[in-house]
């Protein structure tokens, strides 16, 4: 008797999926983010230069020497899988050499995530001073609570929480764009995530059934004792 044969069809969500971030034209926008986790740094500019300065480093690179980097066709510049090391000023500018728009990035550790579940009586990091000398303060900047998992029935959701420094004189600042070179050693400097239980959700059909997608391979096994590994292509933390 044959074994059944098991087709295994994968699909990719569009670029859309992936998290963008964008910022006024000609301004600085500073932003923290999660390593291992795609994004996309909007430059709408077809023949846009990308310009590179890590927190250590004084002199700009032109980006090319970043495996994990591509310029899109239309001048924004997607990062895959950013790394902590990756943590900078990405400068776009035009043909002419003019600033379009700059954007310092924070990609905080992954690895180093603190997950705590409402549910379970976890409680997220405290606030803590950093003893530098000007009164920092280390603290969760939270951003929004996330899209429930289920709908009519019980789910979860997540949110996420970034480190963030605050002294009394500055605006909060996130934290390797703040100390940079500072060699500093603390538990309380890590990015966060956040899990609570969601009830009674109501479902979007239309969003449901109309989630855009191509066919980029097909995989046939002949045995059903054959094992596979499957991934999420352009699967993010951020939704």
């Amino acid at each position: 008797m044959l074994a059944p044969l098991w087709l295994f069809s994968l699909s990719l969500p569009t670029l859309w999926t992936q998290k963008l971030i964008s910022c006024t034209s000609k301004s600085l926008c500073q932003q923290a983010l999660l390593s291992g986790n795609d994004v996309v740094l909007q430059c709408d500019q077809p023949r846009a230069l990308w310009y590179f300065s890590s927190i250590l480093e004084e002199e700009p690179m032109l980006l090319s020497f970043m495996s994990n980097v591509k310029k899109l066709p239309g001048g924004s510049l997607q990062l895959t899988s950013p790394q902590p090391t990756q943590t900078g000023l990405y400068h776009c500018q035009d043909s002419n050499g003019s600033l379009v728009v700059d954007y310092e990035i924070d990609f905080q550790d992954v690895s180093a995530l603190h997950i705590t579940h409402k549910g379970l009586g976890q409680k997220p990091l405290r606030n803590e001073s950093l003893q530098l000398g000007a009164g920092e303060v280390v603290f969760t900047h939270w951003e929004p609570w996330q899209d429930c998992n289920r709908c009519r029935e019980p789910g979860e959701r997540k949110r996420l929480g970034y480190c963030y420094i605050k002294d009394p004189l500055e605006k909060p600042i996130p934290c390797w764009l703040y100390l940079r070179a500072k060699k500093v050693q603390s538990s309380r400097l890590r990015p966060e995530l956040q899990v609570e239980a969601c009830l009674d959700v109501p479902c979007e059909h239309i969003k449901e059934i109309n989630q855009p997608y191509f066919i980029f391979d097909i995989y046939q096994l002949d045995k059903v004792t054959n094992n596979i590994w499957l991934t999420c292509p352009l699967a993010s933390i951020y939704r």
